[in-house]
């Protein structure tokens, strides 16, 4: 009994490549919808070049035109995302995948500005921890060889009378 390739296959998980990575969080308004409907979401580079992107899409199937209301950059928008998204679900409007939000835009900037400040703060924490442990991984008796005596010479041809043309 055979099984075909199809049935064996599972589906493929939810990439997670913006983790890690910094950008900038934004808010859209589109005046083809209703007043305080929003779009949420996360890019590497600008809110308002992801609103030209978007207006420019000849697929968009949401009328009118996009405008950035808000953005703010983090070192983490991947994460940062992630905790906004949680913050705002139940404030969830529209299909699934399309990220629009019903809420009160400077209630939404504070929440997603301190949410931003956390997330900054903790990885810088979490920098200091690892330049810590790095620094307690290096010797602390500097080297009696130097740096020259530690070079072993290339082999004899061109390159051996370069170094000593520099070693001498």
């Amino acid at each position: 009994m055979t099984t075909s390739y199809r049935t064996q296959r599972t589906l493929p998980r939810e990439p997670q490549f913006m983790h890690g990575t910094p950008g900038t969080i934004y808010i859209l308004q589109n005046d083809g919808l209703r007043k305080g409907l929003y779009k949420i979401g996360a890019t590497r580079r600008s809110g308002v070049s992801k609103a030209m992107e978007l207006n420019r899409d000849l697929q968009q199937l949401i009328p009118g035109s996009y405008e950035c209301v808000f953005e703010l950059h983090t070192k983490d928008c991947g994460h940062a995302l992630d905790e906004i998204l949680k913050q705002f679900q139940h404030h969830r409007c529209g299909k699934r995948g399309q990220d629009f939000y019903d809420l009160d835009l400077d209630a939404a900037a504070e929440k997603i500005a301190n949410t931003i400040a956390l997330i900054n703060r903790q990885g810088l924490i979490r920098q200091q921890q690892t330049l810590s442990m790095m620094r307690h991984l290096e010797p602390d008796e500097p080297s009696s060889v130097s740096n020259a005596e530690a070079f072993s010479p290339p082999p004899a041809s061109l390159f051996r009378k370069a170094y000593e043309w520099v070693a001498g």
